[in-house]
């Protein structure tokens, strides 16, 4: 007999819940007012043809800093993709192609973290704290939307090495209380078992989220939908813009306010577990969110991403050790 899934008390949608043409005018406002996306393929390439070892500039050409804009870039891109997914037949595709930037950029800027902590051991501030487990969480998610479950086992293995040599931002760890990240990062150590992170307080007082630690792997999907539904509801009220004293999960800097990031990872890890998954009647689940799509391929690194990666290689010959997926298990 199927295990009975507790019930989680539901807080209805929020009424004020941002309007996906709200969404979509944002961005459109921010692609049209912004050379960003210019200034960071310039820094790339600067990068890979070594123009920024100019000799005006005492860094990086000394330390060979690593470059770690494609991670800026990708996770930017990917979260306007998610966002907008609904008016781009392609958004798959799209998602999949900035995804190869931001896994390149978020090893390029892990690396340097560990790499500070040699080169400058005397730092007054002990070291880097530059690695934003709120995206990290999220561009997990878009893995395995993708299917993609190696990236998906990588990415979760990476976070965790961050996290427990405290790398993360401080002020977004300690007091932005990103429940909803935290919580797919604790499902992600749970699916794979051998990792683990002491978070603050914060992290286990979401009664939802318990229970679907608790219960995510039962074998009756049926039994899963009332906390799921708890769960979807929240996401509405956990979207908004942050200012100096609130802070929003899916923040509208990132644009997930209308993207259900956190449950379709929770649906992927079922199905890769060989469970069945409950279709959700819920406005947060609307089209092309309402089921997981087939996984996808993983696209080739384009010459810019291969080029980072060869210069990182002959800068670091220790590069690809540091990175494996055996270092980053050891913690």
């Amino acid at each position: 007999m199927a295990e009975k899934m507790m019930d989680c008390d539901r807080i209805e949608i929020n009424p004020k819940w941002v309007k996906y043409k709200t969404i979509l005018k944002r961005i459109h406002d921010i692609d049209v007012a912004s050379n960003g996306e210019k200034f960071k393929f310039g820094d790339i390439r600067e990068y890979v043809t070594r123009e920024d070892s100019a000799p005006a500039q005492e860094m990086p050409n000394n330390i060979n800093v690593t470059n770690y804009t494609a991670a800026r870039l990708g996770r930017s891109k990917a979260h306007q993709v998610l966002a907008t997914a609904s008016e781009n037949p392609d958004w798959l595709a799209s998602l999949a192609g900035w995804l190869t930037y931001y896994r390149v950029g978020i090893r390029q800027e892990f690396f340097w973290h560990q790499q500070f902590d040699i080169i400058f051991l005397d730092h007054p501030n002990r070291g880097l704290r530059m690695f934003s487990m709120q995206t990290a969480a999220n561009m997990m998610a878009a893995m395995a939307i993708l299917g993609w479950k190696e990236s998906v086992i990588y990415q979760g293995y990476l976070t965790h090495a961050a996290l427990n040599r405290d790398y993360q931002l401080e002020l977004q760890y300690t007091e932005e209380h990103r429940r909803a990240q935290a919580f797919m990062l604790r499902l992600f150590a749970d699916w794979v078992g051998d990792v683990s992170h002491q978070w603050p307080n914060y992290a286990y007082d979401e009664p939802i989220y318990e229970a679907l630690l608790q219960h995510w792997r039962n074998p009756d999907p049926e039994a899963l939908v009332p906390c799921l539904l708890a769960a979807c509801d929240r996401h509405t009220h956990q979207a908004g813009k942050d200012t100096l004293k609130k802070f929003y999960d899916f923040n509208s800097d990132w644009h997930l306010e209308r993207v259900p990031v956190e449950i379709l990872l929770l649906f992927r890890l079922r199905e890769w577990e060989g469970l069945a998954n409950p279709v959700l009647d819920h406005p947060l689940m609307a089209a092309p969110f309402d089921r997981l799509p087939p996984e996808q391929p993983i696209p080739e690194l384009d010459e810019l991403m291969q080029g980072v990666l060869k210069r990182a290689r002959e800068d670091w010959p220790q590069y690809d050790e540091v990175l494996s997926l055996a270092a980053l298990k050891q913690g």
